[in-house]
């Protein structure tokens, strides 16, 4: 049986993208998928195991990093290092759910995330990713997302989102997970209700970019708990949290352009669809719905979904 092996040559919900191609590849030739990857020890991949990617393996192997459907035809037999978050999407498209459910929290885990949404007694959650760290803001006053290749969302943006869901809907908690230290928002925990998950990380791999106080599967998968979330455009972690992990998720997300007295907001739902279309919405406005600051046409009052877990 021919070998395809996925390493940590990316963060983790990048190589989340990676497995519908690796399964596309599975189901065409029959390799064995391996995974080489830290997290494993909080959730597992149906139909894949565990290895390592040593020097020995990479010999002979084919790199496989823009697979196109001329490189899919040549891969029959071969070892390959998957390094493709995209492919050939009438391969991909139809079964990008069903591999999506095939990525399972650890059972602990999942007890820890329901126990932690138990405790908002039915009220409105709303989930908030802020990825900063290898993301950066490059103008404090306003957002764009052209200036950089990874444009971080300004922290007063997600404040002005807040204050807005809060000023329709007064008992919303709001779950907040991203890079960092949650404690360190400071003006977020004074001004509303905000939950961050207790689960401590020991993940240091990556380096201080990627670093994380929680465990950054567990904030994923509680991410997805969420069916409304302030997002950062662009990220593969939100995106595989509202359009992949769990049910649909409504992704309110800045507008270029937005300031503190302006803060353009847009509403987007793509559930289903893979990283490619995502990451074309963050930079180019496909498929984001403008919206007001009353939030209409914005359901505020659903509760977290842990049933899927």
């Amino acid at each position: 049986m021919p070998k395809l092996y996925i390493n940590e040559f990316v963060g983790i919900s990048n190589r989340l993208e990676t497995l519908p191609l690796a399964f596309a590849i599975r189901q065409a030739y029959g390799h064995d998928i391996i995974l080489d990857w830290h997290e494993l020890d909080s959730f597992s991949v149906e139909g894949t195991r565990r290895g390592k990617v040593r020097a020995l393996t990479k010999l002979g192997a084919v790199r496989v990093r823009n697979c196109d459907e001329e490189m899919f035809g040549r891969l029959a037999g071969r070892k390959i290092i998957l390094r493709s978050l995209d492919g050939p999407s009438e391969l991909l498209d139809p079964i990008y759910l069903d591999v999506a459910r095939k990525v399972r929290l650890n059972p602990s885990l999942a007890t820890q995330i329901r126990s932690f949404f138990g405790r908002t007694s039915g009220r409105p959650v709303v989930g908030v990713h802020i990825r900063h760290g290898d993301f950066q803001v490059v103008d404090p006053d306003r957002y764009e997302n052209t200036a950089t290749e990874w444009p971080a969302v300004p922290l007063w943006w997600y404040e002005r989102a807040m204050a807005a869901i809060q000023a329709r809907q007064k008992d919303t908690v709001f779950f907040l997970a991203g890079t960092g230290d949650p404690d360190t928002y400071t003006e977020l925990h004074r001004n509303f209700d905000v939950a961050t998950l207790d689960v401590v990380s020991h993940y240091d791999y990556k380096g201080p970019d990627h670093d994380s106080r929680v465990n950054p599967v567990a904030d994923l998968f509680a991410l997805a708990c969420c069916p409304l979330m302030l997002a950062t455009p662009i990220s593969g972690y939100s995106h595989w949290a509202a359009n992949a992990l769990g049910g649909p998720t409504d992704c309110i997300v800045p507008l270029p352009g937005a300031t503190r007295d302006e803060p353009f907001m847009g509403v987007l739902r793509i559930y289903g669809s893979r990283l490619p279309r995502w990451r074309a919405a963050g930079r180019t406005g496909s498929d984001v719905v403008p919206i007001d600051q009353r939030l209409e046409g914005v359901d505020l009052g659903r509760g977290a979904d842990t049933g899927w877990l």
